[in-house]
């Protein structure tokens, strides 16, 4: 049975505003980010798997994907998940200008835990939420329970 996530965040979005505008703007910081992606090296890993729910116009997950090839990655897969239709083609966009053989990158436009559906196999190492973490009673919370991701990062709750 698929269950909808709903948050007041999005119910309280200006108008003006398209969901790939608001979902650029939320998210861990790319400090974080970056941070994560030096542990994970640091430990030895040479390969990385990158989910990001809510990557709005793919800016924040291109961005790590290019610090991670910095930082030695040989293998790097990335997938950017939206809401938005017009974040996903300019996020498609952006990817196809950078590519490089050792990356995969995809960016579809699907709910964060229809993508999360995908990932039972706990092939993620990093996650990136848009929105801070969800109650672990919630739909979305409880399908992050399920993955056997290595770390989610997520703003902090305000």
């Amino acid at each position: 049975m698929m269950t909808t996530h709903f948050s007041f965040a999005g119910l309280l979005r200006s108008a003006h505003l398209t969901t790939a505008d608001c979902e650029a703007r939320r998210g861990p910081s790319l400090e974080r980010v970056f941070a994560m992606l030096r542990e994970h090296r640091d430990a030895g890993h040479r390969a990385i798997r990158i989910l990001d729910l809510g990557c709005g116009d793919g800016e924040r997950l291109l961005a790590a994907v290019e610090r991670a090839h910095e930082l030695g990655f040989v293998a790097i897969e990335a997938r950017g998940v939206s809401r938005s239709l017009h974040g996903v083609r300019r996020a498609r966009r952006a990817a196809r200008r950078g590519q490089h053989p050792t990356w995969g990158v995809s960016f579809e436009v699907a709910e964060p835990i229809a993508a999360l559906a995908g990932e039972h196999d706990g092939s993620a190492d990093l996650i990136l939420l848009a929105e801070p973490l969800p109650y672990p009673a919630s739909p979305l919370g409880t399908a992050l329970g399920r993955v056997n991701a290595g770390v989610i990062l997520a703003p902090p709750r305000s």
